[in-house]
Order: C-alpha cells, then structure tokens, then sequence
C-alpha cells in the first residue's frame, strides 16, 4: 500500500532526524560530549537494541514494540535538555530499541522508500543542525510525534519474511562499522573544529549534496568490492579536506560521502531475516563503531 510506504519512509527519516538533532547533537553537545555524563545514554541504548530484538512476553508485533518505545521518546522528548542518570538511560532505551525495528520493517528491495527516508533526515537534520543546542524541546517533540504518527498508521503493516533475502556472517558488517566509525569521528571532530563550520555557512550546498548522494548510490550499480573501495577513497577525501581546512569542498564531498555509504548500510542491513541477529549486529554497528569514534575525536589522537 501507497500509505504504508509513505508511513515507513517518514517513520525512518522523522527518527533519524531525532537521533541526529537530540541524541547525537543536541544532547551530546548540552553535556560537552562528557562521556561519564553520557555513559547511561549508552548503556540506555545497547541495552534497548538488545531488548528490540527479543520477545516481549505477548507483544511479539515489531510495530507494537515501536509505538511504545516511540511512546516513552516522546514523552522523554518534553524533558530536554535536562535529563538525569535515570531519564539518559530511558531516553537510550527507546532509541536503542528503534535502531533495529525501524530497520527491521523496511524489505531488502525498497529502495526508493528508503531514498526518501534518507532524504527527509538529511534535509531537516541539517536545516535545523545550527539551532540552539539548548531549546531543542519543541524540535525534540514534533519529530517524535510525527514519528509515532507514522508508526500508528503502520499498526497493521507485517514484513514479508520472504522478501529478506539472506543474513550475513559477521565479517560483512566489519566494512559498516568502519564507516560509522570514521563518520563518527569526522563528524564530531569538524562540529567542534574552530576553522571549519559547514553547517553554518554550506546549509544548502550540504543539503544539495545530501541528495546527490542518495540518487548516486540508487542509479550507480556496482560490486559490494566496489561499492566499499569507492566509500574508502571517499572518506579518504573528506579527511584531506578537514586537514586541509577545505571547507566549501568539504561542504559537498562529506554530504555525498555520508549518503552514500549510508544506502550502502542501511541496504545490509534490512537484508537481514534475524530480528535478534539485526539486534546485536547494531549493537557493534549503531553503538560501538560510534562511540569509538565519538572517544578517538575527542581524544585528538588523529588530529
């Protein structure tokens, strides 16, 4: 069904644009990316990604699990930005336990409702990237809600089991959790970076090129060899211009990159049939490839 697509693509794009904007950003940056400050948001979030992929004694539904986890965000979201150990921890536990459902429900061969998923995070993540870090409640609530919405318009959507094609061993997943973590360090490393800020000045070129990256990544066929030696040598640019301080050609390189590779392990990973499999593979690729490469930015050892 047309609504359902469309439901499943704002689902995606609305909660990624929340874990960008409030998790990531938002959050982090209220705290100084303490990490100690931090930690329960972790643990919050390894522990909720565990929990997506298990049953729920009678709740067996992915989408039921997704509109109570979705339910408790919301309800978090009117918290922000002053959580304590225990709200941090609950707020990971609701992202953490939406990081594989809202995987989980797309089929390996919806491309184009991924696209669009894609494109509405991007789009609205870096719009409002420049927004106070500090006021981000009623940007926290409107992307939660209009998250749940879509979830309970899908209240009746079931995945096609038989449209998963396959599931990976675990050395597939090692090139993802690469990229997340050279993305996460990248991307932390240039938000605090003095010299640079794209965001501010690039708002539509980053955007602009968010897109072509995402069409790139649709239009262009190649091998998985290929696929991941291209994002290699795209990383490999994005770097060179951060040193370099290259900030209008970063503005469209880094965007591109970022898209790009994003299709490449979003398209893995809802191939896979396991939800309890898909669970625990976020766990290394979602939680600890970024986390790691949230420490080594902060640690300046590259830089």
């Amino acid at each position: 069904m047309i609504i359902h697509s469309f439901a499943l693509s704002l689902l995606l794009g609305f909660e990624l644009s929340y874990y960008l904007l409030i998790v990531q950003t938002g959050i982090a940056a209220h705290y100084n990316s303490d990490l100690i400050t931090l930690f329960p948001m972790f643990i919050g979030g390894v522990a909720g990604t565990i929990l997506g992929g298990v049953a729920w004694g009678s709740i067996q539904n992915p989408i039921h699990k997704i509109l109570i986890a979705l339910s408790l965000q919301l309800g978090l979201s009117f918290l922000y930005p002053n959580y304590t150990f225990f709200t941090l921890m609950l707020l990971g536990l609701a992202v953490g336990v939406m990081a594989p459902l809202g995987i989980y429900l797309f089929k390996a061969k919806q491309q184009k409702e991924l696209l669009f998923a894609l494109a509405i995070a991007y789009s609205v993540g870096t719009f409002l990237f420049t927004s106070d870090v500090h006021n981000r409640i009623a940007i926290a609530a409107s992307l939660s809600a209009v998250a749940l919405v879509s979830a309970f318009v899908l209240r009746g959507y079931k995945v096609a089991l038989d449209a998963k094609e396959h599931s990976y061993p675990f050395a597939a997943y090692l090139p993802l959790m690469l990229w997340i973590f050279l993305d996460s360090n990248l991307f932390e490393t240039l938000s605090r970076h003095e010299n640079i800020n794209i965001w501010s000045n690039c708002t539509f070129t980053i955007i602009a090129f968010h897109l072509l990256g995402l069409v790139a990544a649709y239009v262009i066929k190649a091998s998985k060899l290929k696929k991941h030696l291209f994002i290699a040598l795209l990383f490999f640019g994005s770097y060179t211009l951060s040193y370099l301080e290259a900030s209008f050609m970063l503005s469209m390189l880094y965007p591109f990159t970022i898209s790009y590779y994003n299709v490449v392990v979003f398209t893995v990973l809802s191939k896979e049939q396991n939800i309890a499999k898909l669970s625990f593979m976020m766990v290394f690729v979602g939680w600890i490839a970024s986390g790691a490469g949230l420490m080594l930015a902060l640690s300046k050892l590259l830089h």
